[in-house]
């Protein structure tokens, strides 16, 4: 289902998952608590969500950067 709208903004081979994980990142960026990113989630433990974040946030080449989206703080 997203793989017509990710070719037509020019994104070809995005999936689902890179979506999750780009908005997972993008709370984060934007202010977003560990714990109100791990229920959004629904990761049993803030670990897990720590590792799913990374340490260091690269938004820069995150998938939303071909669809010109970005965070307004």
């Amino acid at each position: 289902m997203l793989r017509p709208y990710a070719e037509a903004a020019g994104v070809p081979g995005i999936a689902p998952h890179d979506c999750r994980r780009t908005a997972a990142k993008l709370c984060r960026a934007a202010g977003g608590e560990l714990e109100q990113i791990q229920l959004l989630l629904g990761h049993a433990s803030v670990q897990t969500t720590e590792r799913y974040l990374g340490t260091k946030q690269d938004l820069v080449h995150a998938p939303n950067d071909g669809i010109r989206l970005r965070v307004v703080v």
